[in-house]
């Protein structure tokens, strides 16, 4: 049997099992298994029993596929607990300086950088190199091969709450899952739609999911910056359940049904039914009013991402663009919208025939999908890169463990309260107007997309 891998998005929405194995076209994702997600807020876990419910929902649409029982996997994390550090440069003094550099004296130094004190409640769980000093050669990219006294290193670190992790953890337990490797989200999704050029020449890769809007800078194939935003899909869901009155099933169909987010393209003349709540008369809303209330929200989403790459003291080197992904960016003429916003040129990127087998399952070729299916590629090359296994991820034992059958009957688990990080506003670069209540309920453009118009004349068909 050839060697399979198991990937774990638990998100906000919607939890995504995949399988998968490695070709020669690539990676080909044989099983593909979507629940809708409870418990878990923002990319945060709240609750393990009503996450582990929907884990199971998925695992088992995959274990049908395959006929096997999935028994370890690799797992995202994101959420707004996740922190992008820039420590001081690490100095090392080698006693040989006469000797070669090894790829073993970078691989100790990078390990090292794990054990940086941070705040407290946190743990760095991902190490990124962005350039080496080696005596008066400066900004090396790859230090293995050369020669110098002193090697001055500089790292940017991942770093999450350790609550979150432990949730995470508690989750895939009860499923008798055990987790191989935490995987931070965007740089899987990085790793499933941007091509090497963009990652060489300079890229922002936006994915918009359902609680959380991740932002991952690019540029000499090196992640330089990574930030989440506390909203997504689900905000702009939000804002026309409040304005139009409706459940939030409905109003998420019509989001993805008529919705468009630059509202110049819309068509004024187009309406769409929307049944009341109660006893009262359905509701008529015009498209172009609809399009309105969801580019309030995306042009404050879009703005936000401005904000991060003004951080990121990467912008005046981004030479590709912006690449949205994940569920929001389906929205219809987002990219449109993205350019104006943004100044930069925008694509919609899916998992890249680069790097997945075109013969893989259908489900796994839509940008919802980019996380999960980054997640296989990640594992594949880390096997490859580094000559490692992880066997036993996929067995032929089509029954669960008795222990994992019986753990639900335990009280379920909550995560420590939030911190109210989604309450505080992105506070602009000098020069950007401010934002002010950006962050918090409707936005003052959200508001006017409201009060622009009268919203609502009677009607009596249904969507």
């Amino acid at each position: 049997m050839k060697d399979l891998i198991a990937a774990i998005d638990l998100g906000t929405t919607k939890t995504v099992v995949v399988v998968g194995e490695k070709t020669n076209l690539g990676v080909k994702v044989l099983a593909f298994g979507e629940a809708p997600s409870r418990g878990i807020k923002r990319g945060r876990i709240e609750n393990v029993k009503f996450a582990h419910q929907s884990l199971e929902k998925a695992l088992r649409k995959v274990e049908e596929q395959i006929g096997m029982t999935v028994r370890k996997a690799f797992v995202g994390i994101a959420g707004q607990d996740i922190k992008c550090l820039a420590p001081e440069p690490f100095m090392v003094q080698r006693k040989d300086f006469n000797a070669l550099i090894s790829q073993q004296e970078i691989m100790d130094i990078t390990a090292s950088t794990y054990n940086t004190a941070i705040e407290d409640g946190y743990k760095v769980f991902y190490s990124v190199p962005q350039a080496y000093n080696v005596d008066n050669y400066m900004s090396v990219s790859d230090p293995v091969g050369m020669i110098g006294r002193n090697i001055v290193a500089r790292y940017k670190l991942f770093a999450g709450k350790e609550n979150s992790i432990r949730m995470i953890n508690s989750t895939l337990g009860l499923s008798g899952i055990e987790p191989i490797e935490i995987v931070l989200e965007p740089i899987a999704s990085a790793k499933a739609v941007l091509t090497d050029d963009e990652m060489e020449v300079g890229s922002v890769l936006v994915d918009i999911g359902g609680g959380t809007t991740d932002v991952i800078v690019y540029h000499h194939n090196v992640i330089r910056y990574a930030g989440i935003i506390p909203f997504g899909g689900n905000s702009v869901t939000e804002d026309i359940c409040t304005g139009c009155g409706i459940a939030t099933e409905k109003a998420e169909y019509i989001k993805t049904n008529y919705g468009c987010s630059f509202s110049d393209y819309a068509d004024a003349l187009q309406k769409v039914m929307i049944p009341s709540i109660g006893s009262g008369n359905n509701k008529e809303i015009q498209i172009k009013t609809l399009s309105r209330i969801i580019q309030a929200r995306m042009e404050e989403i879009l703005e936000a991402v401005c904000w991060h790459v003004e951080q990121s003291d990467f912008k005046d080197k981004i030479r590709s663009g912006l690449v949205l992904t994940g569920g929001g960016s389906k929205i219809k003429n987002l990219p449109n919208l993205a350019d104006f916003v943004t100044g930069l040129e925008t694509r919609v990127g899916t998992p890249n025939a680069f790097a997945l087998d075109p013969s893989s399952c259908e489900e796994a070729k839509d940008s919802t999908a980019s996380t999960a299916v980054g997640m296989l590629i990640h594992a594949f090359q880390r096997m490859e890169d580094e000559g490692i296994f992880f066997p036993g991820c996929v067995t032929d034992i089509s029954a669960k463990e008795p222990a994992a059958a019986s753990q639900p009957e335990m009280e379920p688990v909550f995560a420590e309260p939030a911190q109210d990080a989604v309450e505080t506003p992105v506070q602009p670069t000098s020069g950007t107007k401010s934002r002010g209540n950006l962050f918090k309920g409707f936005g003052k453009k959200i508001k006017q997309a409201f009060d622009s118009e009268n919203l609502f004349n009677s009607g009596s068909n249904e969507v």
